[in-house]
């Protein structure tokens, strides 16, 4: 054989060699947990829209799916499963997926495989059943809790009620000499204001004019001209004026008493 016929062989082995190679190549490896336990598959791209797990209605399907991250990608996203499986065997992880409509997932697959030994049965699946009546002792200590409550309000209205019902027994209004004295007491100390001798000077008026009908409709300082004169009204009305014009020495409390007696008998207003 010649020498450029052989280079020619070579040549053509290496090209087929580099051509088969990746026919040859193995598989990636299935990712395999065993039952019960947590299987984690990472950065798995999908085209197209976002996907789902499918929801568990009831306990047959043998895997849980969980997703623990989305991260974008173009034309889809990578994803991150949680996967646990219930029942030995081999499955397609898309089965257990939701896509968009119109889509199509492509397969990954994993295994499943149990610990027991072959032939084992699984525990059996526990029928439903009624649930038993409420009661027992939370309910009891909520039933004594709520009575408890009830009585403490019950009580407390009727100690509100009840002080209530005798402050209008017993408050009554008060009397003109009552209501005179916070303000001659305050006048003789020389601590009364403008608005409380208007309101003295109304006061002391307005019990003469239903007593003495002669000064019903005189102006007020007219009214006062005449009181000064009277013989049971000029004893205040002559101490009011000495107090506010020109006050001297203390007015103990037996001559205010003395000054308001002629008011004592005015009825309650």
């Amino acid at each position: 054989m010649s020498l450029a016929k052989r280079h020619s062989y070579q040549a053509a082995f290496v090209l087929l060699a580099f051509s088969l190679g990746p026919l040859h190549a193995e598989a990636p490896p299935v990712p395999t947990q065993r039952v019960g336990q947590a299987l984690e598959i990472r950065d798995v791209y999908l085209p197209g829209g976002e996907v789902k797990p499918t929801p568990r209605r009831d306990r047959k399907p043998p895997l849980v799916v969980r997703i623990l991250e989305t991260k974008p990608a173009k034309d889809g996203l990578r994803y991150d499963f949680e996967i646990q499986g219930l029942e030995a065997g081999s499955y397609n992880l898309a089965d257990f997926l939701e896509a968009p409509a119109g889509s199509t997932l492509p397969a990954i697959p994993l295994e499943i495989t149990s610990p027991l030994p072959p032939g084992l049965p699984l525990p059996h699946e526990i029928p439903p059943g009624a649930l038993p009546q409420l009661g027992g002792y939370r309910t009891k200590m909520i039933v004594v809790g709520a009575i408890w409550l009830a009585g403490l309000v019950l009580i407390l209205l009727w100690r509100k009620k009840k002080p209530a019902a005798a402050d209008r027994g017993t408050d009554a209004p008060a009397t003109l000499a009552e209501r005179l004295r916070p303000l001659v007491d305050a006048a003789a100390k020389g601590q009364l204001g403008t608005d409380d001798r208007a309101k003295l000077e109304r006061l002391v008026i307005g019990h003469w004019r239903d007593r003495r009908p002669e000064i019903a409709a005189l102006p007020p300082a007219e009214a006062m001209s005449k009181l000064r004169q009277d013989p049971e009204a000029a004893p205040l009305v002559l101490a009011l004026e000495r107090w506010l014009h020109a006050r001297s020495g203390e007015t103990s409390a037996a001559e205010i008493e003395q000054l308001l007696a002629p008011y004592m008998a005015s009825g309650r207003t």
